[in-house]
């Protein structure tokens, strides 16, 4: 019982050995990699954010490159605006103003020394112009260009295909006089289109990029381009030339009036008063990185950290994992009993792991030892109980015997009869012992044996007419504890049911036993015998209060078993119920 008890600690010392590595591995495992791709995620974080503001960044500065591109074609068309707004300025600080003919005059003077002006008036606040350099009078009271002069502020910018007084193509520049903040009038200057359109030179560079300049007043009038064609190519299709003069300082894609995509740049210039429209091919543009370079731009910083995740993953497992994973297996491998899983070598692990290593190694040497020893243990002490059952077996065997040899010499029947009862109650007890001598396991009894054997006992016993004893047993392992009882209360019921059998006339004396298991633990033994006409019966007084009945109701109280006899006038049946148990040690 020691060496058992022994045995299930030993097992369960190596089932919660190995659970415990088991466990150990793999959450050093998960919580390893949980660390590893912690520590490394902000890595690839930044690296992402990184790559995405250099991304921006170079687009901005793309973008901001272009804009600086179309400020620098349209340089000199700027600085001839730029200076007849400079005229148009200081021709409006004049005191003469106000005097017709010096006014004329000047005027003239301005346009002779001013080769890029072929006109300049000064038109008072009513719409007169009775100072011009050509010194002619006109009224532009009502006129669309004279009430918006008047209305402004500042300085106005516009492009007339015909001029009212010359006739010809113009840029206008109108400046508005105030003295002691009373408006006198507008000073305004004509400048041929012709000279803002030679003015836009693009380079050749741009040129062969397929480059395109539009100047647009703040109205969305058009003052000159860098090409012959219709101006709608030269402008995004979903803005009109109003809502352009808005976008100071973007850039975007569209498509121009034929259906051509392009980059546009939008830039104003000379206070707001003048847009710049310069327009590339998408393809040609260079603005917007591609999507595919963005997206591998991003992902590379991604691809480094999972780089990174699988170096640590396989240093990780070089160093821990694998080992753990080796020292795991072996531990399964020597919990299921393989003795080959020991002693574990493990190659160059951490010190860590090696001293783990050697505390496997010890524990599966103690418990090997230990199993070795418990083995031997175990054969001795089986060994010895054979023996014990053997001797035991001999020495009923050798009383049974003794008992037959003075029962032949005595001369009382009745000396006989006990003598040979007795004899029989030692021979169940001597079947009990051979039984559990041969049995594989020494511990239990097998009941279905048990019983065959105690029917073998007392078939010479049978009445003329009986061939044998009918049985319908199930196997059913019982400790000595309930086998012993049970044995003799079998040889007193099979002896008193061969004693008493009998039959109707014309039919053969009877006798069956039967042992069932039943739901749970629970265990039935019927043992039954047919009766005749003439058959004494059991309840009588002498048989009530025999012996053998003595006996069986002292095994039935030590089985812990419910008996009940059913007597009818052919037929004896006695039934025993009682539940198996396990091994009860006795108490010291």
């Amino acid at each position: 019982m020691v060496s058992w008890r022994r045995s299930k600690t030993l097992l369960n010392t190596k089932k919660s050995v190995f659970a415990d590595v088991t466990r150990v591995a793999n959450g050093l495992t998960f919580r390893l990699l949980a660390l590893m791709t912690l520590a490394l995620f902000p890595i690839g974080l930044i690296g992402v954010y990184q790559t995405s503001q250099v991304i921006n960044e170079s687009d901005q500065l793309r973008r901001a490159a272009l804009l600086l591109e179309t400020t620098e074609e349209a340089r000199d068309a700027r600085d001839l605006i730029q200076q007849g707004l400079g005229a148009a300025e200081a021709l409006a600080t004049l005191d003469s103003l106000e005097n017709d003919e010096t006014c004329s005059a000047q005027m003239r003077s301005f346009v002779e020394f001013n080769s890029d002006a072929i006109f300049a008036a000064f038109v008072r606040s009513t719409g007169m112009m009775s100072c011009s350099s050509r010194g002619e009078t006109f009224d532009f009271a009502g006129t669309e260009g004279f009430e918006r002069a008047m209305a402004s502020d500042g300085p106005i910018i516009n492009v007339r295909q015909a001029g009212a007084v010359t006739g010809l193509p113009v840029l206008l520049i109108a400046q508005p006089v105030m003295r002691d903040e009373v408006r006198l009038g507008t000073v305004s200057l004509s400048f041929p289109l012709r000279k803002a359109q030679n003015a836009v030179d693009i380079s050749a560079e741009n040129e062969l990029t397929g480059f395109k300049l539009a100047i647009l007043t703040e109205t969305g009038e058009l003052i000159a381009t860098s090409s012959e064609g219709a101006v709608s190519d030269m402008l995004p299709q979903t803005q009109d030339s109003v809502t352009l003069a808005t976008q100071n300082g973007m850039t975007f894609l569209d498509q121009n009036s034929r259906g051509e995509d392009r980059m546009f740049a939008v830039v104003s210039m000379i206070d707001e008063r003048v847009v710049l429209v310069g327009s590339w091919p998408k393809e040609l543009a260079g603005t917007a990185i591609p999507l595919t370079q963005q997206a591998a731009a991003i992902a590379f910083p991604i691809l480094i950290w999972l780089a990174g995740l699988a170096v640590a993953f396989f240093g990780l497992r070089h160093l821990v994992i694998g080992h753990a994973q080796n020292l795991r297996s072996a531990m399964r491998r020597f919990a299921l009993g393989d003795q080959t899983a020991f002693p574990l070598e493990l190659k160059n692990p951490p010190e860590e792991l090696a001293e783990t290593e050697r505390a496997f190694n010890r524990m599966a040497l103690i418990i090997s030892e230990a199993e070795e020893r418990q083995a031997q243990d175990l054969k001795d002490k089986e060994v010895l109980l054979k023996e014990v059952h053997h001797r035991v077996k001999n020495n009923l065997q050798l009383i049974a015997s003794i008992m037959n040899m003075q029962s032949r010499a005595a001369e009382s029947e009745e000396t006989k009869s006990t003598l040979s009862s007795l004899q029989r109650r030692v021979n169940s007890l001597a079947m009990l012992h051979r039984t559990l001598y041969v049995a594989p396991d020494t511990s239990t009894v097998d009941a279905a044996e048990l019983i065959e054997a105690v029917a073998r006992d007392v078939s010479h016993l049978l009445p003329d007419g009986v061939q044998a004893i009918e049985s319908d047993i199930e196997s059913v392992p019982l400790y000595p504890d309930q086998a012993v009882p049970l044995s003799m209360i079998l040889a007193e019921a099979l002896t008193n049911a061969v004693k008493y059998a009998g039959a109707p006339e014309g039919e053969k004396p009877r006798i069956a036993t039967s042992l069932k298991k039943m739901d749970g633990d629970g265990v039935r033994v019927v043992v039954e015998n047919s009766r005749g006409v003439n058959t004494a019966s059991l309840s009588s007084t002498d048989a009530a209060t025999g012996l053998g009945t003595r006996l069986m109701t002292a095994f039935v109280q030590q089985l812990d078993a419910t008996q009940n006899i059913e007597e009818s006038a052919d037929k004896y049946t006695l039934t025993l119920e009682f539940q198996q148990k396990d091994f009860e040690p006795a108490n010291p």
